[in-house]
């Protein structure tokens, strides 16, 4: 009696390997060292190293905790502190920080960070409203932008993220308040992160229906980026691609299935990111 295909679970392997980077950004945040509770809010002029792990620079910003006592009320995305980069001057130019990091040369990160608006506060103080904008850049050039597109009246953070492949053994992240209106009142930033390393994959055991194999994947590490299966019919080789193979997105980030159509032979399968 045939059994039909016999399906092995080989192992996942993500090339190239390099050291897990995880969080590398300190005090993303910018929590206060001790007093983030009751923090009020901070004046800073370009030069402050106040903030834990941050240097301001361009234009003065305030440094904001939960007790800023501002009205309207602003709170942060993350924590207790938050910064807005239009200070309390609140005109252009406008604030901005920076952190230099560890990063190896050829590895893909992941910069994430929350823009803050209040469209209530901002016309409150201007007479008007503008959405904030966040340029950011790495080792001074500028390689992304963000516009708060606000959906509510009061403070709204929303979160953007781009990638970028590290050219270097150090690399300066900058976020700087980029709006050129005269008058802006509020640029919020908070939960910056930087998240690194080699895509560590889990799979699961496969299953076969209907002449097809179904190997699904968990992302356990890593920023999501392209996949493909490989296919064997020995354990140690040789590996080739199953152009056959469909992906298919579970959960964004997370977790995947690939589909293929099942041959003959017993089946080693792993998943590689080009």
């Amino acid at each position: 009696m045939s059994l039909g295909p016999k399906l092995v679970l080989a192992l996942a392997l993500i090339l190239p390997i390099h050291p897990l980077h995880a969080g590398i950004l300190v005090n993303g945040s910018f929590e206060a060292a001790t007093n983030a509770a009751t923090l009020d809010y901070i004046s800073l002029n370009p030069g402050s190293t106040n903030i834990p792990g941050w240097t301001t620079t361009n234009a003065e910003l305030t440094w904001d905790g939960a007790a800023n006592g501002l009205t309207p009320v602003l709170t942060a995305a993350q924590g207790y502190d938050f910064l807005d980069l239009s200070g309390v001057h609140d005109t252009f130019p406008y604030g901005a920080v920076f952190q230099t990091m560890t990063t190896t040369i050829g590895q893909q990160y992941q910069v994430s960070f929350e823009l803050g608006s209040d469209k209530y506060y901002d016309s409150y103080y201007t007479g008007t409203f503008i959405a904030p904008v966040v340029a950011v850049a790495l080792n001074g050039v500028v390689v992304f932008s963000a516009t708060n597109n606000f959906p509510t009246l009061y403070n709204y953070w929303q979160t953007w993220s781009f990638d970028f492949t590290a050219s270097a053994t150090s690399t300066t992240l900058r976020l700087t308040g980029a709006n050129t209106a005269a008058q802006i009142a509020y640029i919020g930033l908070d939960n910056v992160m930087v998240t690194g390393g080699p895509l560590m994959i889990l799979l699961s055991p496969p299953t076969v229906a209907s002449g097809h194999a179904q190997i699904p994947f968990t992302l356990t590490s890593g920023t999501p980026s392209t996949f493909e299966l490989l296919q064997s019919a020995q354990v140690n080789g040789p590996w080739v691609t199953n152009s056959s193979a469909v992906l298919t997105t579970n959960v964004p980030g997370v977790t995947y299935t690939f589909t293929a159509p099942t041959a003959g032979a017993d089946g080693f399968y792993r998943v590689q990111s080009p």
